[in-house]
């Protein structure tokens, strides 16, 4: 079994970014940055906080007071996104390509920010 939290990270992380990123990809096709971001960024705080939470940093109970520091950092990441993406798309760069750019950036911050403040033991 795996119990290394960096590599659990990757492995749900990817399940996770593929998931929120393929949705994202396609409300880009339809909708501005903002609502698109916005709709994956909830479908991720949802999906997010139980795999994390439960499998990567194994909490055995999963209350408000975690749900809201991981709501806290899902507004943060969701700024972010939307802020990044829009700023590549000021280059010229695609909202599709900018959006690929940006998950490197915010699975770090994601991962340093879930250990150290919202599933701490």
């Amino acid at each position: 079994l795996i119990n290394n939290k960096k590599v659990l990270f990757l492995i749900y992380g990817l399940v996770n970014v593929l998931t929120t990123n393929f949705l994202l990809q396609i409300f880009l096709l339809f909708f501005p940055v903002f609502f698109s971001t916005l709709l994956s960024q909830i479908f991720n705080l949802n999906f997010g906080f139980y795999i994390y939470g439960l499998k990567v940093f194994k909490v055995k109970f999963l209350g408000k007071k975690i749900y809201l520091k991981y709501l806290f950092l899902h507004l943060f990441m969701w700024i972010l996104n939307w802020f990044f993406i829009n700023f590549f798309y000021s280059f010229n760069i695609s909202k599709n390509l900018a959006a690929l750019f940006v998950v490197p950036f915010l699975a770090l911050i994601s991962y340093v920010y879930q250990k150290n403040i919202v599933f701490i033991k």
